[in-house]
């Protein structure tokens, strides 16, 4: 019997959310060892609404919309509406990738077995910005009856679920090449920054948007990049809790790949070659390059810190802000320094992974434990940084692009 993932009674962000948990399972071990997923979420809400680490390219804030405007007016059913939508997403993959620009294109391995459509990866993301007028289960919308008059036009546009302004699609869509593949034109591109404006205000995403120029296209992290670092208001805060936070957990994450290293080692496996001396050369690495920004988290004001997160996220539970609050404390008095022989630090790691995963915990189950690859868990936190900035670098691309 094969096993299939049905959506019951869920939101759109709920399922965002799976399916990114669901990426992540499918990405060698890039597991939430240590819990801390709820709060890494909610700040990337924060810093860039409407995105997922699933998304690509901004164009598919379009080709999506379009997919289903394919059906506009046909009176269809819900059910009839999303399949026609479902296999227009999958001609797009020939037209898409015969063009000078299909970097990103969702589907261009599984082609018509894709099982995962455009559709379902930027669902919320459309809901967010406006784009998609109407919350619903993902993919699923209502197609208004077509009409006879032209004088209903204003009407009909009214009545569907997609932004009335959004702008036409290429002549001949969905069945001609799309010359500009997934490039934006500078009125696509002009749209999906009003629409972005107009739904995120005084987040870092709309700062990234409004700028006159693009993010550094080298930068690893927001507080990295030089657009980012120019961000004041609210946005500017979050986004130094963010650094911090992100800095502080890495540490508790190298210290839990060092420990997972000794039980290898002790366990007689031997396909990781030295896993012991190579993390502890990483925690040391990382104990050197907090050093850095040592004032920025002895100063850090943790109080202020979770009062942010948990309104941005109330269901963050008391175990995790004991965990976290107890890292932090001990990287605050300095205890990170010696925590290759602090036992104190050890077993606080080493639980909060036991108590998490169960039987699944590597540190108690020999099976997963000679499964390890060499590190483990989701490390340096970035907030989906590489995802926004190619969706922001797009936007800045269209707006400048000359010729079309």
């Amino acid at each position: 019997m094969t096993s299939s993932l049905a959506w019951l009674d869920t939101s759109p962000d709920e399922q965002r959310r799976v399916r990114e948990m669901l990426h992540l399972f499918m990405q060698p071990e890039s597991r939430d060892e240590l819990g801390i997923g709820q709060i890494r979420d909610a700040f990337s809400d924060a810093l860039f609404p409407g995105t997922s680490t699933l998304q690509t390219r901004a164009k598919y804030f379009l080709l999506v919309p379009w997919a289903y405007l394919d059906a506009e007016g046909k009176g269809w059913s819900p059910e009839r509406v999303r399949s026609h939508a479902h296999a227009v997403q999958k001609r797009l993959v020939p037209a898409i990738e015969s063009s000078g620009d299909a970097l990103g294109l969702i589907g261009v391995r599984a082609r018509d077995a894709v099982s995962q459509l455009p559709s379902d990866v930027y669902w919320n993301g459309l809901a967010t910005f406006g784009i998609l007028r109407s919350r619903g289960p993902a993919g699923q919308v209502s197609s208004p009856a077509s009409v006879d008059h032209e004088a209903d036009e204003l009407h009909q546009r009214t009545l569907s679920p997609w932004h009335p302004t959004i702008p036409p699609a290429p002549t001949g869509f969905p069945n001609a090449p799309l010359p500009d593949g997934l490039a934006l034109t500078p009125a696509e591109a002009s749209w999906l920054r009003e629409r972005i404006l107009e739904s995120a205000p005084g987040t870092l995403l709309t700062h990234l948007i409004a700028t006159d120029r693009a993010p550094d296209g080298d930068s690893a992290t927001p507080w990295h990049d030089s657009v980012c670092q120019t961000v004041d208001g609210p946005a500017r805060g979050i986004l130094l809790h963010a650094q911090r936070f992100s800095l502080a957990m890495e540490g508790a994450s190298r210290l839990y790949n060092l420990l997972v290293g000794e039980a290898y080692e002790a366990a007689g496996f031997d396909r990781v070659e030295s896993p012991v001396e190579k993390q502890s050369t990483a925690y040391q690495g990382w104990v050197e390059a907090s050093g850095a920004d040592a004032h920025a988290l002895r100063s850090w004001d943790l109080d202020d810190f979770w009062e942010l997160a948990l309104r941005l996220n109330g269901r963050i539970s008391h175990r995790t802000r004991f965990f976290v609050t107890d890292w932090v404390t001990s990287i605050q008095r300095g205890a990170h320094r010696t925590a290759l022989t602090d036992e104190l630090l050890r077993s606080m790691v080493a639980n909060r992974e036991r108590s998490l995963k169960k039987t699944q915990s590597r540190l108690t189950n020999a099976k997963l434990l000679g499964q390890w690859t060499g590190a483990a868990g989701l490390g340096r936190l970035t907030y989906r940084w590489t995802t926004v900035r190619r969706i922001v670098t797009d936007v800045h691309d269209g707006m400048h692009r000359a010729g079309t």
